[in-house]
C-alpha cells in the first residue's frame, strides 16, 4: 500500500489549506520529468543485447517515444533532458542542458528528432555532440541541487509541478562520492530536502552480465532499496534494482504513468459512534485516451487567441437573451413547483448525504458476493487516506487481515462523488498472489440491472457434461502451453487509431520524410502489425500454433494435437447446446425473372 501513498501527497496537503472542505476534489496533475543521464565510457559502447546499438542512442530514442506518447495522453506534462559529466563548452559545471524542463513543446521534440536523424545518417557522432572526459566530472551534490532548482524554478505562463520525477540513468556504481563519508552525509541531506519538495527518483542502473551493477551506494544515499519480486508490477514502488540495457525502453514507458486518484471519501465503520476512516481509490486499468483533441482559436490583430464557450438563455417565443429572473421549477402534474438551490439541498439531505461517503452495512462470504454476472463496472483499488483521518492505515490493516482470514467481504452503501447516486458496493481484500495489499471496490447491480438468461437455454444446459469438462481441461492445457507468465498489461497495448492520428501530426510538424510504401501483401501485413499491438500479439500466437503442426519436436507438436482435440470437442458441445427451436437465417430466394 505504501507504494501508492506518495502520489498526490502535495496536492492533498495543499487541499487541506483551503477553507472550504470537500470530500472529493478532482485534481489537475501537472507532472514534470527530468531525464538525468550520466556520461561514461560505457554509455558510448555498442551492446549486443541492443542489437549493437549504443546505450545513449537507446535512451534518446526512448525519450522521443515517451514524448510522442505524452503529447497524446498528457500534453501538459513537463520534460527536460540533462547530461552530466559532459565537457561541452556551454555546460554549467559539466551539466549540459539538452532542452530545459518545460511543458512538451514542438521545439524540444524537433531538436531531439533532428539529433536522432543526424546520428542515424552519420552527419554527427555522439562523441562530438556530447564530448566526454573522464577527468571532468559533475559533483553529485551540485547535480542534486541543480535538479531541485529546475523543478522549483518559476516559468512564465507555466504552472508549478505537483508531481516531480527524476529518471536517473547511470552505469557507474562507484563514483568518487562513494568513498567520502562527509559527501555521502551531505547527499543524504540533499535527498531529504528534495523529498520535502516531493521530488522522487526513478533509477535506471544499467549493468552487464559480466559486470553487475552494485547499487549499495545509491541505495544508501537515495534511501530507496525497496525491491519488488516482480519488476513489472503495476503499483511497484521505487527501487534500485539494476537492469539490463534492453529493458530501458519498456521500464521508462511504464514508469511515466500517473496513477490518479478517482475518489476520496470517508468509510463509516460505525455510524452511531462516528467511527470512520479515510480512503482513496485508484483505477487499476487505464486506457489510452487523448489528453486534448483540439481547441477553437481565432485571429485578431495578427495574434491567435483561444475562443471560449458561453451559454445563453433565450426566450422561447421571441429569441431574446434573458439576463435576469431565471428560476428553477419542477413540474408536478399540471403544476410547477418553484424551489431555490438551498431548498433543493435540504430535500437531498433528507434521503442522502450531501458529501461522498461509504458506509459498511454488513459482511458476507466471498463466494456469495463475487460473481462474474455482477461485473457491470470497473473495479477500483482502495487504500487508506491517513491525511483525512489519523489512524486510517492501522484500522484498515486490521479490517484487511480479518476479512482475508475469514474469507469474507464488506458490503458497502454510499456514493463516490458528491453529484453521483448512492449504490451498493463490495469491498474485497486483495489476494495473496496480488502484487499489492489493499481492497478492491466493486459496484453491485440492482435487481433491474441484471439480465436473465433465456429459460430455453437453462432447460438445454449441457455445460455439466463430460464433453464440456474435457473441453475446459483442453483449453487450460493450451493456455498453460503458452506460459502467459506476465498476464495482460493494458499499458503494453497502445490505441492504434490514436497512434496513427498523432503520427501523421508528428511527422508533419517535425518534417519527417516518408519512405515510399510497398503495397505488396506481406509489406501491408507487417505495416499493420507494427501499428497495432493487439494484432501483433495475436499474430505471434497464431504463428506459434501454425508452426507446431510442422514441428519435429514432440513438445511443440503437442500444441497442434491440443487444438485438433479442442476443435472436435467444441463441435460436439456446440451441437449439444444448439436449440432445435432456435431462429435460423432464412435462405435467400432466387429472384424471379420477368
Amino acid at each position: 500500500m505504501s507504494s501508492l501513498d506518495p502520489l498526490n501527497v502535495e496536492l492533498e496537503q495543499q487541499d487541506k489549506q483551503h477553507t472550504q472542505s470537500k470530500s472529493y476534489r478532482k485534481y489537475e496533475v501537472h507532472e514534470g520529468i527530468i531525464f538525468c543521464i550520466e556520461l561514461s565510457a560505457g554509455m558510448f559502447q555498442e551492446l549486443s543485447e541492443l542489437n549493437y546499438k549504443v546505450q545513449l542512442v537507446e535512451i534518446l530514442e526512448t525519450l522521443e517515444q515517451l514524448m510522442s506518447q505524452l503529447v497524446i495522453v498528457r500534453p501538459g506534462t513537463g520534460i527536460g533532458c540533462y547530461f552530466y559529466n559532459c565537457n561541452k563548452d556551454d555546460a554549467k559545471n559539466h551539466i549540459y542542458e539538452f532542452f530545459p524542463l518545460r511543458d512538451i513543446n514542438a521545439k524540444s521534440m524537433k531538436k531531439l528528432s533532428d539529433l536522432l536523424d543526424d546520428l542515424a545518417n552519420d552527419r554527427i557522432t555522439l562523441q562530438k555532440f556530447l564530448p566526454y572526459d573522464e577527468s571532468e566530472r559533475t559533483p553529485l551534490d551540485f547535480l542534486y541541487g541543480f535538479i531541485q532548482d529546475e523543478f522549483l524554478k518559476e516559468v512564465e505562463g507555466q504552472k508549478a509541478f505537483n508531481n516531480k520525477k527524476v529518471f536517473l540513468f547511470t552505469d557507474n556504481d562507484s563514483p568518487p562520492e562513494a568513498e567520502d563519508n562527509e559527501t555521502k552525509s551531505r547527499l543524504r541531506h540533499l535527498v531529504d530536502d528534495m523529498d520535502d519538495h516531493f521530488i522522487n527518483f526513478t533509477t535506471f542502473f544499467i549493468g552487464k552480465e559480466e559486470a553487475p551493477f552494485d547499487d549499495s551506494f545509491y541505495s544508501d544515499v537515495l534511501k530507496l532499496g525497496a525491491t519488488a519480486e516482480d519488476p513489472n508490477t503495476e503499483f511497484d514502488g521505487p527501487n534500485t534494482t539494476p537492469i539490463s540495457a534492453s529493458y530501458i525502453k519498456s521500464r521508462v514507458l511504464r514508469k511515466q504513468e500517473v496513477k490518479r486518484i478517482m475518489f476520496q471519501c470517508c468509510l463509516i465503520l460505525e455510524e452511531r459512534m462516528q467511527f470512520m476512516v479515510g480512503i482513496k481509490g485508484y483505477t487499476i486499468i487505464i486506457q489510452e485516451r487523448p489528453g486534448q483533441r483540439y481547441r477553437l482559436v481565432y485571429e485578431k490583430d495578427e495574434v491567435r487567441k483561444e475562443a471560449n464557450s458561453k451559454r445563453k438563455f433565450l426566450d422561447s417565443n421571441t429569441g431574446e437573451v434573458i439576463e435576469e429572473g431565471l428560476t428553477k421549477v419542477f413540474p408536478y402534474g399540471d403544476l410547477d413547483i418553484t424551489i431555490t438551490d438551498e431548498e433543493l439541498n435540504e430535500v437531498r439531505k433528507s434521503y442522502t448525504e450531501e458529501e461522498s461517503f461509504l458506509k459498511i452495512i454488513g459482511f458476507r462470504d466471498y463466494n456469495k458476493c463475487i460473481h462474474y454476472f455482477n461485473n457491470i463496472d470497473r473495479a477500483l483499488f482502495v487504500v487508506p487516506d491517513e491525511f483525512r483521518f489519523e489512524g486510517s492505515i492501522r484500522t484498515l490493516a486490521s479490517l484487511f487481515k480479518n476479512l482475508r482470514a475469514k474469507g469474507k467481504v464488506a458490503v458497502v452503501w454510499g456514493k463516490l462523488k458528491t453529484n453521483s447516486h448512492p449504490a451498493v458496493f463490495v469491498l474485497s481484500p486483495s489476494r495473496n498472489e496480488d502484487p499489492n495489499e489493499g481492497f478492491y471496490l466493486y459496484r453491485i447491480p440492482f435487481a433491474e440491472e441484471l439480465r436473465r438468461f433465456p429459460q430455453s437455454l437453462i432447460r438445454h444446459n449441457s455445460y455439466d457434461t463430460p464433453e464440456y469438462n474435457q473441453l475446459k481441461d483442453t483449453t487450460k492445457s493450451i493456455i498453460d502451453h503458452f506460459q502467459f507468465a506476465k498476464g495482460y498489461r493494458p499499458s503494453e497495448f497502445r490505441n492504434p487509431d490514436l497512434q496513427k492520428h498523432f503520427k501523421i501530426l508528428h511527422d508533419y510538424l517535425l518534417q519527417v520524410e516518408q519512405e515510399e510504401e510497398d503495397d505488396s501483401p506481406e509489406s501491408s501485413k507487417q505495416r499493420l502489425l507494427s501499428e497495432d499491438d493487439s494484432l501483433l500479439k495475436l499474430a505471434q500466437i497464431r504463428d506459434k500454433i501454425m508452426d507446431s503442426a510442422q514441428s519435429s519436436d514432440p513438445k511443440k507438436f503437442q500444441l497442434d494435437e491440443y487444438f485438433q482435440l479442442w476443435n472436435r470437442l467444441y463441435e460436439d458441445v456446440s451441437k449439444a447446446t444448439t436449440l432445435e427451436d432456435a431462429p435460423r437465417p432464412k435462405p435467400k430466394q432466387p429472384r424471379k425473372k420477368n
